[in-house]
């Protein structure tokens, strides 16, 4: 029970990201569920988690898209917990940030955000072509323990196959400049 109190009083922080109490009880279920999940079959799997009767999925699914969660602000919080949580590696008084892009094959055309994505890789066996998602993740290098280091994700968008405006001519590189507007310290 301790050890799900000091995950609550983390998770507490990201409040301000809701505009509702309920709303935030939602993310608090879906927090647990992706905590303690055994199989990964979206939110399903999530009801199935925290023992959510199947008539809760529509609710459950629509907090995936409801506007009382602001994800700008919900990243935000994300952020300031993690420097309160970790310890950054800092080389002089700068933090290290990494970045990478992962490409993620779905079997849904239909899916939003899924399109067709050139797969670069040395190995013959893969596909050149897969429908799937581009993602973009920034991540804090912290130290660990014994002086290990390892990569907090903080900020993941979907970079590809999302069209808010034809006229939109940014790059995949444009694109990544952006997600570091969260991190003026």
């Amino acid at each position: 029970m301790a050890l799900w109190m000091q995950w609550y009083n983390c998770v507490k922080v990201l409040r301000p990201a809701c505009s509702r109490s309920a709303t935030f009880m939602w993310l608090v279920l879906s927090l647990v569920g992706m905590s303690i999940r055994t199989e990964s079959l979206g939110v399903t799997s999530f009801l199935r988690a925290v023992g959510l009767k199947e008539s809760c999925y529509p609710r459950f699914l629509h907090f995936f898209h409801t506007p009382a969660l602001k994800l700008e602000s919900l990243t935000g919080c994300w952020v300031k917990l993690v420097r309160v949580l970790f310890k950054p590696l800092m080389v002089a008084e700068h933090i290290i940030l990494v970045v990478d892009g992962l490409k993620v094959a779905k079997e849904g055309r239909k899916m939003p955000a899924v399109k067709k994505l050139h797969q670069e890789s040395g190995n013959n066996s893969k596909p050149q072509y897969i429908w799937g998602h581009s993602f973009q993740v920034v991540a804090m290098l912290v130290q660990g323990v014994f002086g290990s280091v390892f990569a907090v994700p903080l900020v993941s968008r979907i970079h590809e196959g999302v069209v808010f405006s034809n006229r939109d001519k940014r790059t995949l590189i444009d694109k990544m400049v952006c997600l570091f507007v969260f991190f003026r310290y």
